[in-house]
């Protein structure tokens, strides 16, 4: 089997999923190549990285929807004139739709990495929610196997080819996060706050952004991760070298495991954030750090009723870092969390998605 992997974004970077991805593949020994939309102008040497599309940037707005529009017409001319290169393995929608709509008139193999729904993603009018929809479930049913991270992700689907594959870390990433932590310099004492991952508006930017401030210098901040509007551009400006930037997704988890609390927000106001399935929170089960989330997610339920995570109201900046301050003068309180999440225990991804790779290798050619 060949495997053709196609998304947004430095797969070794930006995509920490599709890093996990082409690990697996690695042991599997099934060779593979990614098929990308570059829109931050990365560097084109990658190793088995072939930029189909350079154009645009992460913001939206009508530049990034011709983006989308060249990248989804642009695909489906590759993949009608590949058909059966491989099996196309596509991260989200704008990636699945091509491999779905060529399926209908060639043979054309592909799973659907259905990250995230497009459909939950924003407040679309009415009626182009239902056309989204209808995509989605055309996209899900013309796939050999349809993988979501998680069972709030299974609802609606009527197919019998869903795939839950948790978002959580690689054991290999695992490991040599470790070994990157156990190199780390020294702490100074003070409680070890990370945020890290996407830093956006509707994952609390602003938020996170407020209680920085008001907790200046009594909590050790620091960062990592893509910025998205002006909160979390002051946000970065304001830790200077705190803020690390883009880093790899080891480098991610070596900051995890040098922290005390992570931040890992998301705005109940959108249908998709309520149905959150967050690589942070599975993360931290893994390694036992504690996380502040907020009410209001459906699925955080498993957390709050173990007493697994911190809670601060969306939005609310001055009950976050007065929760902060509170954890930093009585660190027993991280005690009680990681108790809580020693009693989760959750699948590795590694071992989830090698299912799903050994089940893609079985299928006729």
């Amino acid at each position: 089997m060949q495997a053709i992997i196609l998304g947004q974004g430095n797969p070794y970077l930006k995509n920490p999923y599709l890093a996990k991805l082409s690990k697996v593949l690695d042991s599997a020994q099934v060779p593979y190549e990614f098929w990308i939309w570059s829109r931050d102008k990365q560097a084109r040497d990658l190793p088995k990285v072939r930029v189909l599309l350079s154009f645009g940037s992460w913001g939206g707005g009508a530049v990034n929807a011709l983006g989308y529009a060249l990248w989804v017409l642009w695909l489906s001319a590759r993949v009608f004139a590949q058909p059966r290169a491989g099996v196309y393995f596509c991260s989200r929608l704008d990636a699945a739709l091509p491999c779905a709509l060529v399926s209908t008139v060639r043979r054309c193999r592909y799973v659907f990495l259905d990250r995230d729904k497009l459909s939950k993603s924003y407040a679309w009018p009415a009626p182009v929610k239902r056309v989204i929809e209808g995509l989605e479930r055309f996209v899900g049913r013309r796939a050999a196997l349809h993988v979501v991270p998680g069972d709030s992700r299974t609802q609606g689907n009527d197919s019998d080819n869903v795939r839950v594959v948790r978002n959580t870390p690689h054991t290999d990433t695992i490991a040599r996060a470790r070994q990157l932590a156990a190199a780390l310099p020294p702490r100074d004492g003070r409680l070890r706050v990370l945020v890290s991952g996407l830093i956006s508006p509707e994952r609390g930017a602003k938020m996170m952004r407020d209680a920085i401030d008001a907790c200046a210098g009594k909590i050790d901040f620091v960062a990592a991760g893509r910025l998205l509007g002006p909160d979390a551009q002051r946000l970065a400006d304001g830790l200077g070298g705190r803020y690390r930037g883009i880093v790899s997704n080891e480098e991610a988890l070596a900051m995890l495991l040098d922290s005390d609390v992570v931040l890992a927000f998301y705005d109940p106001a959108l249908e998709i954030n309520r149905l959150a399935e967050p690589n942070k929170w599975f993360d931290c089960a893994a390694l036992e750090i504690p996380f502040f989330t907020n009410p209001g997610l459906f699925t955080s339920a498993p957390f709050e009723q173990r007493q697994a995570c911190f809670l601060a109201d969306y939005g609310d900046g001055a009950q976050l870092a007065r929760e902060l301050l509170r954890i930093d003068a009585d660190r027993s309180l991280l005690d009680a969390r990681r108790a809580g999440l020693r009693q989760l225990r959750y699948e590795a991804w590694d071992t989830a998605m090698a299912r799903v790779i050994a089940e893609c290798a079985e299928l006729a050619p």
